[in-house]
């Protein structure tokens, strides 16, 4: 495995999605017009899209840190106006996690990453069921600790647990299946193969689909 490429490819990827609403922005979202779904959202005031959409166009176009405090913003405005939906929690761990990325290895970059944990975890326990909360979860807990190890506070079995639940419980989506794998990938887990490939394997139904299928194949690539 070249591990450096593996850690620039998955510190952080998960980007939270269910299924974007019947809407003009979600509409863009699904065809892959990030920016374009971004502002769109922003003018109806739809702050979990808008969130989803920034974290996309940073994440699958490059967009820079800019485009990452859009979406920790947009998402602290979907949290805090739905703190029991589990799907703004989603994406305030997602967000946040970009965030504590970019901010490398500091202790702001720490704090930041502790708080994506507990939106995380929120998440999870709002929805125990839902395998996209379980696999965006788990690779947390794995990019943590592949990074800095106990002292991250990342914890490899619960992502193996959380990872391998999620896979099981939701074969036939892409979106689970390439998180699941990415953290089983960086635990250097063997089952990590198996579980990319199934998600490069799998038929894409939009365009975020697609650039998450894209990150489970040069992943994949990684492990050979």
């Amino acid at each position: 495995m070249k591990r450096g490429v593996l850690m620039s490819l998955l510190l952080w990827s998960g980007l939270p999605w269910s299924g974007a609403g019947a809407s003009p922005a979600g509409d863009l979202l699904r065809q892959g017009e990030y920016a374009r779904a971004y502002s769109a959202a922003q003018a109806s005031g739809d702050s979990l899209t808008a969130s989803r959409a920034a974290a996309a166009v940073a994440e699958y176009r490059r967009g820079g840190r800019d485009w990452v405090d859009r979406a920790v913003a947009s998402a602290q405005a979907a949290a805090a106006a739905s703190p029991s939906n589990p799907d703004a929690q989603l994406a305030l761990g997602s967000a946040l996690g970009l965030q504590a990325r970019a901010g490398g290895y500091t202790l702001g970059a720490l704090r930041t990453a502790h708080g994506a944990r507990a939106a995380l975890e929120q998440a999870l326990t709002l929805a125990p069921a839902r395998a996209d909360v379980k696999a965006v979860l788990a690779e947390w807990h794995a990019g943590a600790w592949a990074k800095a190890g106990i002292f991250s506070g990342g914890n490899a079995g619960q992502a193996r647990t959380l990872a391998l639940a999620a896979a099981q419980a939701a074969p036939e989506n892409v979106f689970v299946q390439t998180h699941a794998g990415l953290s089983l990938a960086l635990l250097r887990d063997p089952q990590a193969g198996r579980v990319l490939a199934q998600a490069a394997a799998l038929f894409p139904t939009d365009a975020l689909d697609r650039d998450v299928q894209a990150l489970a194949q040069q992943t994949l690539a990684t492990l050979k």
